[in-house]
């Protein structure tokens, strides 16, 4: 999701800022040494000599598990989780099923020189990806793109983070067990990575309301993936959240121009967004 922190969120994050400084002194993952994923990756048939993890032209990292601050990061997220109505949003504990999904799509999409990053917080590699991402010009990179991964410092999504696309240094941060958000990003990644100017077209991306086509754009790539390669309970399961995700999306997009009441935009638009979430399901399931 990449329109702003809804203020519901933010009151939590008040409640639990103070024990996660404590927590972080003692246990801050950015010195811990990320895991390498090795859920989904296979051999190439047709280079075993020059094969090696990694060889797939995209790379995923998970952060290493943390109790107290991944527990904290899951308190946080109680505002979306009970919006879209899946505990398994934002509950930093993610699947190896989710995983070998996002990377299965990534392949098939050819979408390359993506740095996944599954529940992990990594600000000194994010900024040198920053530095290193010259698909982005270095005008948007230095401005918006330093902001942004500014942000991504100050505030880690390891804590306080939903499930984002950072077209700056090209990097998808997942914090979710649920595929259809992973995919999302991933479609993301995809539309700006497909554009003759991805640094100009990812900004204007950040305008309240205009940024709403590529948000319906990316979620229609997931359901005519998943239409045309998974089960029809995958694709009812990624429309059950989906679907009220836009609905927040939507919500914020209006409720920008009215800040104080944004939250009960948002609410809203997640009820509108299950209702038709509901009603895309029944239609799935007497299409059978």
């Amino acid at each position: 999701m990449r329109c702003p922190r809804n203020v519901l969120k933010i009151i939590v994050l008040q409640i639990s800022i103070g024990s996660a400084v404590v927590a972080w002194g003692e246990t801050n993952p950015a010195e811990q040494t990320p895991t390498v994923s090795q859920a989904g990756y296979e051999q190439p048939v047709n280079s075993p000599e020059n094969w090696q993890l990694g060889a797939d032209p995209f790379d995923v990292e998970r952060g290493n598990p943390n109790v107290l601050v991944d527990g904290i990061g899951w308190v946080i997220g109680i505002p979306e989780k009970v919006l879209l109505w899946n505990s398994e949003v934002i509950n930093h504990h993610i699947s190896a099923q989710t995983e070998a999904e996002l990377t299965e799509y990534l392949r098939a999409n050819e979408i390359d020189e993506v740095k996944v990053r599954i529940n992990q917080y990594a600000p000194l590699d994010e900024w040198r990806r920053l530095r290193q991402n010259k698909k982005v010009g270095a005008g948007w990179r230095y401005t918006i793109g330093a902001l942004a991964t500014l942000g991504y410092t100050i505030l880690p999504g390891r804590l306080v983070g939903a499930d984002a696309y950072n077209p700056y240094t090209n990097s998808i941060y997942i914090y979710s067990d649920v595929p259809a958000l992973a995919l999302e990003q991933a479609a993301y990644a995809k539309d700006v990575r497909s554009r003759h100017n991805p640094g100009t077209y990812a900004t204007s991306q950040l305008l309240p309301i205009w940024g709403l086509k590529h948000e319906h754009q990316s979620k229609q790539d997931v359901y005519e993936y998943l239409g045309e390669n998974s089960s029809p309970a995958e694709l009812a399961e990624a429309q059950k959240v989906l679907q009220p995700q836009f609905g927040m999306e939507v919500g914020g997009g209006v409720g920008a121009f009215a800040q104080p009441l944004q939250p009960v935009f948002q609410i809203a638009g997640a009820g509108v967004g299950h209702v038709v979430g509901h009603r895309k399901v029944q239609q799935l399931s007497t299409e059978k």
